[in-house]
């Protein structure tokens, strides 16, 4: 089954700056890829409309079987629960614990506080950071800040395209 499909996507900004152009291709699911170019290619474009951080100037953009240009604000959230990220940045939020970056998204997706707790426990362990959820992300090497940052991926998402 197809997990991600781009059927002639193109993105233009504002001002005319074309970051994509006639993009098409399928990612089954499972199926890993990697993304690759020169700085300024579109690779964090392309990223950003599998997510619905931003729209297509033309084209369509399918995940799971769903065509994102027909999904309402309110359905963004969980279309998000099914594709992974690993943004460069990591996107932690360095005024709360290990811990409280991961429990963060399972908060606002409604889990009790101890089904969330549950959750952050066994995301850490499989991403070898149990033990650590009480330090803040500052004391954390890169590539545990990282492994952080995609801790709340070890729930339900699917994560086809992204590297997971």
């Amino acid at each position: 089954m197809t997990m991600v499909q781009f059927d002639r996507v193109g993105k233009r900004y504002p001002g005319g700056k074309e970051a994509l152009s006639g993009i098409s291709f399928e990612l089954a699911r499972g199926e890993f890829a990697f993304l690759t170019g020169h700085s300024g290619a579109g690779k964090s474009t392309l990223l950003k409309l599998m997510m619905l951080m931003e729209r297509p100037s033309r084209g369509q953009v399918f995940v799971d079987g769903q065509n994102l240009g027909r999904l309402r604000p309110g359905q963004i959230p969980y279309l998000r629960r099914k594709v992974g990220v690993v943004f460069q940045n990591h996107q932690l939020l360095f005024d709360r614990s290990v811990y409280d970056n991961v429990a963060l998204p399972l908060q606002i997706a409604g889990y009790t506080p101890a089904e969330a707790g549950r959750r952050v426990r066994a995301a850490l362990d499989s991403v070898g950071l149990l033990g650590m959820e009480k330090r803040n992300p500052i004391e954390l090497s890169g590539g545990e800040q990282q492994r952080v940052g995609i801790a709340p991926c070890g729930g339900e998402q699917t994560g086809a395209a992204a590297g997971r």
